[in-house]
């Protein structure tokens, strides 16, 4: 049974998923274990803050721009006209940036708060001008409309943005949407982006099904690329519960973009998640080669003394 290691690659991070190349094992005596709906949900919404994550790591670096746009207090617009607003808006930035010498990248998200008021969350790639940002809001809007900015950090390989962004609206949100007609709400859970952005795409490199047995037993450490360090919160190492095959998760970050880091020592979390220890291999095989020398030499005694009898 051949493994993959599917490699996705950006600026600053790479995510790695080794898995077998086999869908499932099929075995008709076994007894058949269907996903729940809810399981198929959550399946669903990691599937999609995952994709979402690796497109911010491809297209966005550190610095960039989140960016929320908001009416004046008070105003209250209908569906057609915030999309109006945000077309207008798009086609200003885009000519703005375009003046600069820059494309314009980003990923939205529409959303309605608590008191009904709608309001749009971007990711943005920074010229270093955010006034011109604000200007082309207002204009937009033709009136002094709120813009909040804050710069995107990279600690977290920016999975929490990519969360708030995939996340599902509570109850207070969904009472605000009843008022909405269906097509308006499903607008505002879905997510756009620009179509210069960069989709990620895998780069494949077969695997040993040996080696990826010695790393989920712990007899063998993850090896970093050069010039990477691999993020040890990171590591997810088990069998899947409807495949029944073994998998492996973990990202590595650049070594230059580090920031107070320091080696963690390794343990073993659980049986469906270990952490590699920090062994030599050639270690590992000395001692097993002792401990067969052992027992040998104990048999060999034990022979003996029967033979002396």
């Amino acid at each position: 049974m051949l493994y993959s290691d599917n490699i996705f690659s950006s600026e600053i991070f790479n995510e790695h998923e080794i898995h077998s190349d086999i869908d499932v094992i099929v075995d008709k005596r076994a007894k058949k274990n269907k996903p729940t709906p809810l399981q198929v949900s959550k399946q669903n919404h990691w599937n999609k803050v995952k994709k979402c994550r690796r497109t911010i790591q491809k297209n966005f670096e550190p610095g960039d721009l989140w960016c929320t746009f908001a009416y004046r207090k008070g105003t209250r617009k209908s569906m057609r006209e915030f999309l109006r607003d945000m077309t207008r808006f798009q086609n200003l930035l885009r000519v703005e940036f375009k003046k600069r010498g820059h494309d314009f990248k980003w990923i939205r998200r529409l959303e309605i708060g608590k008191r009904g008021g709608l309001h749009a969350h971007f990711i943005i790639n920074s010229i270093g001008d955010t006034q011109v940002i604000s200007d082309a809001w207002n204009k937009a809007v033709k009136e002094s409309g709120r813009v909040h900015f804050e710069h995107i950090d990279a600690e977290d390989g920016y999975n929490g943005l990519a969360e708030y962004i995939c996340k599902e609206p509570d109850e207070e949100i969904q009472g605000q949407m009843s008022f909405l007609i269906p097509g308006d709400k499903k607008k505002l859970c879905s997510i756009s982006t620009s179509r210069n952005l960069e989709r990620p795409e895998p780069v494949k490199k077969k695997i040993s099904p040996w080696k990826v047995m010695r790393i989920i037993l712990g007899k063998e450490e993850l090896t970093p690329t050069e010039g990477y360090y691999i993020e040890q919160d990171t590591v997810q190492v088990g069998f899947n519960k409807f495949t029944h095959l073994p998998y492996i998760r973990y990202r590595e970050k650049k070594i230059a973009e580090a920031r107070y880091y320091k080696p963690q020592k390794c343990e073993k979390i659980a049986r469906t998640q270990i952490i590699c220890p920090k062994t030599q291999i050639r270690t590992q095989i000395r001692e097993v080669g002792n401990e067969i020398l052992n027992r040998a030499k104990g048999i060999l005694g034990s022979i003996k003394d029967k033979w002396k009898r």
